[in-house]
């Protein structure tokens, strides 16, 4: 299980992304809130019984951005 809370920045077709995760209380998943500078917050979550990650159904972020933070979160979850 990842920490509660984990800082990001990368950069996604020549943008800068900034943010963080954090963990919320959720007795069914692994749920983050997504808060991102200059974005609505959202959510995204493990289904661990299918081991898939989940986002809440109106992320309104450019492609590739989503796909990111989701690595980020798999890469300090092994960690």
């Amino acid at each position: 299980m990842l920490s509660n809370y984990l800082n990001f920045e990368f950069d996604v077709q020549g943008k800068p992304v900034t943010g963080f995760c954090m963990r919320i209380q959720d007795d069914f998943h692994e749920t983050y809130a997504v808060i991102m500078d200059g974005y609505h917050s959202f959510c995204v979550w493990l289904d661990k019984p299918s081991s898939t990650w989940r986002s809440s159904k109106y992320v309104n972020v450019e492609p590739g951005v989503l796909e990111k933070i989701i690595n980020h979160l798999n890469v300090h979850q092994i960690a």
